[in-house]
């Protein structure tokens, strides 16, 4: 991306903070709901496959959405540790 002015690391470590922590109540939420304990979630986790004869695709969705937030997570909390 080409911003026409930097973003101050200040700012960015604002911004990455607060992304965080809303990513973090909803993976919290959705891990609720699927009964999963969120606070013994493996930093790798993996989504099951969907069965081949899935006609929805849609069986483990809940879990996925639980896969992606905890990556962007992770890779959020990288990006913040990087700006130190």
């Amino acid at each position: 991306m080409d911003f026409s002015k930097p973003i101050p690391d200040a700012t960015k470590k604002t911004i990455l903070t607060k992304v965080i922590g809303e990513m973090e109540q909803e993976i919290y939420e959705v891990c609720l709901r699927q009964g999963v304990d969120a606070n013994t979630l493996p930093a790798d986790y993996t989504a099951p496959a969907e069965p081949a004869d899935s006609d929805t695709g849609k069986i483990y969705e809940p879990e996925r959405r639980i896969q992606s937030l905890n990556e962007r997570i992770i890779k959020c909390k990288s990006d913040l540790t990087a700006l130190g």
